[in-house]
């Protein structure tokens, strides 16, 4: 991420007005960070939350660097991905300290809801994952909640 090549490209993505969808995991978030700061003119969006690893019942140092990572006002956040990070810890109570984390960092102005199909086939199904992701995010009031599952997503993507 920090190499010229990289940067260079960057640059004139950002000068295109496109966006920058980041696929790392957890362990290379501190990398996306620094990337970000090198690059506040381009919009990134976080996939699939940075792949905690729920199936480990892993937190730190994920929750220390999305937090430091949801202080750039030009990242948001997928909430995507977490069943294929869970295992056998994909229920609710498993799930909700990963999701309530995302909202307490990101906000629901910043954090966008993504399916991960097809590769949540290999841990669920779509309207599963749906079912599952509007009860964790039950709490919030319908506008966050539209946000989160449509909102978001069209301000960032300029759709």
């Amino acid at each position: 991420l920090l190499g010229p090549p990289v940067l260079a490209a960057t640059a004139t993505a950002a000068a295109l007005g496109l966006r920058f969808d980041a696929l790392v995991r957890a362990d290379q978030i501190s990398s996306l960070i620094a990337f970000a700061d090198r690059r506040p003119d381009l919009p990134i969006v976080l996939d699939h939350a940075g792949k905690p690893d729920i199936a480990a019942g892993a937190w730190s140092p994920w929750a220390d660097d999305i937090a430091r990572l949801a202080e750039r006002p030009h990242v948001v956040c997928k909430l995507s991905g977490l069943l294929t990070e869970a295992g056998g810890r994909a229920g609710d109570a498993d799930l909700a300290p990963y999701v309530d984390h995302l909202l307490e960092t990101f906000g629901p102005s910043r954090l966008l809801w993504g399916s991960d199909w097809p590769v949540l086939i290999l841990a669920g199904d779509y309207p599963s994952w749906r079912d599952q992701s509007l009860r964790l995010l039950g709490a919030l009031s319908a506008d966050e909640q539209a946000a989160i599952l449509g909102g978001v997503a069209q301000r960032f993507y300029d759709l």
